[in-house]
Parts: C-alpha cells; sequence; structure tokens
C-alpha cells in the first residue's frame, strides 16, 4: 500500500521546531555490489559527518509544514540535500528541493511543478531514512516512491522486521529494523512468485529506528541513493 508519511517529527502547535542530529558516516566495510564510485575514497580513513535538521510546526493542507537538510562534510566537498513538506492529508508530501554538491552543482526541483505526474508518495531516494521514521512498522509491507530524477522514480517496498538493542555512538537504544527495497516489477513482469524468490538477491536498504518516541533513525546501511551508488554505514553521534 502506498502511504503518505508523517512529518518526521510530530509537531506541536503552530509554531515551528526544530531537531538537530548529527551522524557518524563511513564507507561499508564490504560492499555487496560493484559500484561505480567508490565509497572509499569519497569518505576516506577517517569518515565523514553528516548532520540532519529537521523543522516542523502545524498547518493548514497545502502550507509548507516542515523542511528536512541533511549535510554531508565529506573529507573533499560538502553534500546538502534541503527538502521543504507540504501537508496533505494527515501526511506530508514533497515540496521544494534544493540540492548542492560541492562548488559543481545547484539544482533546486519543485516536485509540484514537475512536467511528469508524479506520484504523491514520492521522495528523494537519498532522504528516506530521515523521512519515514514515523511510519507504522507493525509488520505490513508499505511502499512509496524513491525519486532519483523525474525520469527516475522507483517504487520501494519498505517493512518492519524484528525488534533488536542496537549500540550506536550516541548510546544503547531499543530498535527495530526496517528493510527497504525496489519493486522488480516496475522493470519487469515477474509475478508474485518469481518476486519472492528473488528478493534474498534485490539490493537491500537496512535501517534501524529508535522503538520509542521521537523514533530517530540510529543507523542506516546500503547504497546512499539508488543500485549502484556508493554503500555507506550512517550512526547517530549525536542529538
Amino acid at each position: 500500500m502506498d502511504t503518505l508519511f508523517l512529518p518526521p517529527v510530530a509537531p506541536r502547535g503552530p509554531e515551528w521546531i526544530e531537531e538537530r542530529l548529527v551522524y557518524a558516516a563511513r564507507a561499508r566495510e564490504k560492499s555487496k555490489f560493484n559500484t561505480v564510485l567508490d565509497a572509499k575514497a569519497l569518505f576516506g580513513d577517517g569518515g565523514a559527518r553528516t548532520t540532519v535538521v529537521t523543522r516542523v510546526r502545524e498547518g493548514a493542507p497545502g502550507e509548507v509544514v516542515g523542511d528536512v537538510d541533511v549535510v554531508h562534510d565529506l573529507p573533499t566537498l560538502r553534500l546538502e540535500e534541503r527538502l521543504t513538506l507540504v501537508r496533505q492529508g494527515d501526511g506530508v508530501r514533497a515540496g521544494v528541493l534544493t540540492r548542492v554538491v560541492g562548488e559543481a552543482r545547484q539544482k533546486t526541483i519543485d516536485f509540484a511543478q514537475s512536467p511528469f505526474d508524479l506520484p504523491a508518495t514520492s521522495y528523494p531516494e537519498v532522504l528516506l531514512p530521515f523521512l519515514m521514521r514515523r511510519q507504522p512498522f507493525g509488520g505490513d509491507k508499505l511502499a512509496c516512491y524513491a525519486w532519483t530524477s523525474d525520469r527516475m522514480v522507483a517504487r520501494v517496498y519498505y517493512e518492519g522486521r524484528k525488534r533488536t538493542t542496537l549500540e550506536v555512538p550516541a548510546g544503547r537504544f531499543g530498535a527495530r529494523e526496517v528493510w527497504m527495497y525496489p519493486d522488480l516489477n516496475d522493470w519487469v513482469a515477474l509475478g508474485s512468485v518469481l518476486t519472492k524468490l528473488a528478493k534474498p538477491l534485490l539490493p537491500r536498504y537496512t535501517m534501524w529506528f529508535e522503538e520509542a518516541a521521537p523514533h530517530r533513525c540510529l543507523r542506516f546501511e546500503g547504497p546512499y541513493g539508488p543500485p549502484g551508488a556508493p554503500e555507506v554505514v550512517l550512526e547517530l553521534a549525536e542529538s
């Protein structure tokens, strides 16, 4: 079932509230796939720092009620993704995305003004771990659309797996493991039986969310972007 995300932090009224999280970021020790970009070259031996600032407020349908600003301070450049969130029903949809890659590129994408008819549940793929934290991971398989560009929007499924205790630099937490993986039927019609058999071979994104509120993303492991992107590990270090 395609589901709009809830605001990543629960709003408390019409005034803006802000949350700031810092993650320790590093290349995955052993990549599961051959990638064009080498995560170890991007992150270096000492890893990097990722800062996630989330702001939310209550508002009427169609109003901007949140934004998420993710900054990766890599050894050789700075990457930034900033997305506004617009209220739709009880959830939020993507508003305007600003993407900055060092001094080389800066893009602004207005999801509402796309020349293509994007599903309302489309969100930038690299921001998904920070947007889906308040989704109901009760065991049912849910879906959304991972946006890479207006011409590459892929349906992805996500589902709650086991409960565990996770230790990260910020401390020890009760956590819920969540798997996210692409829908192969976006590219080729496999049917339910073949899809189930192929599931263990799919590029998988694994996230651990804090079991208790505010359900912060404690750890992310997998390609940071579509399949073929550098494979990374992010762990909560400060909050």
